[in-house]
């Protein structure tokens, strides 16, 4: 099966390619420069595993949370992909994807990515089951959320970023696991399992937005001013 997997959440966009011959990886910190460089390393991507996009079987992308401009070239191209191939799209939330190494670890796990005006996107999980909600919280909130816990396991690509906005005795209860490159392939696999447990994303799918956009902020401020 050829699987293409990419995420364009944040500014380190990741891209993996799986073939018969193996399993391709790239990254790369563009800043927010997604709608630029995405298809072009797609095509890098493709041709590097000796394959051609008509030949995907499947397209796996991250469905956020996170940057809104990358997400949403992220979906775009995937569904872009998907309409000129056939091969159909699977979109999973950052958090699970991130989470998904360590459904086996007995201590609570927090995923966080830095959310810009110090908050933090992320969601709370227990040996592998995401509990409540994906948040938007600041890092103190994060540390009453779990007060009760005293050791916890913190990753995601921000995870050293709320270790630092944590105050020292919150901070003593958690121990950093950073996420790095290998986390496109938890991506790829996440998909493969969704894909075989519940089949593609409906076609109105969209990213997963927890916060509303600036630019839909400003436009409600300007009504209400209106008003």
């Amino acid at each position: 099966m050829n699987v293409l997997a990419f995420d364009t959440s944040t500014p380190l966009l990741s891209l993996a390619v799986e073939t018969a011959a193996g399993r391709f990886y790239s990254a790369r910190d563009i800043g927010l420069r997604h709608g630029e460089l995405l298809m072009p390393l797609i095509g890098q991507m493709l041709a590097e595993a000796g394959i051609s996009a008509p030949e995907l079987d499947l397209i796996v992308c991250s469905r956020g949370p996170g940057s809104f401009t990358g997400l949403r070239i992220g979906m775009a191209s995937a569904k872009g992909l998907s309409a000129g191939t056939g091969a159909p799209v699977v979109s999973i939330p950052l958090p699970d994807y991130l989470a998904r190494p360590y459904r086996n670890l007995k201590l609570p796990l927090v995923v966080v990515i830095d959310a810009k005006k110090r908050r933090f996107y992320g969601a709370f999980f227990r040996q592998g089951i995401r509990e409540g909600d994906y948040f938007d919280l600041d890092a103190a909130a994060i540390a009453e959320a779990m007060q009760r816990e005293s050791e916890l396991v913190v990753t995601g690509p921000d995870a050293p970023l709320l270790i630092d906005r944590l105050d020292p005795e919150a901070r003593s209860r958690f121990t950093i696991i950073p996420s790095g490159i290998g986390a496109i392939s938890d991506l790829l696999d996440a998909g493969l399992d969704q894909y075989s447990l519940s089949g593609a994303d409906r076609s109105d799918q969209g990213p997963l937005y927890i916060r509303k956009s600036e630019a839909e902020i400003s436009l409600e401020e300007r009504r209400g001013v209106e008003r």
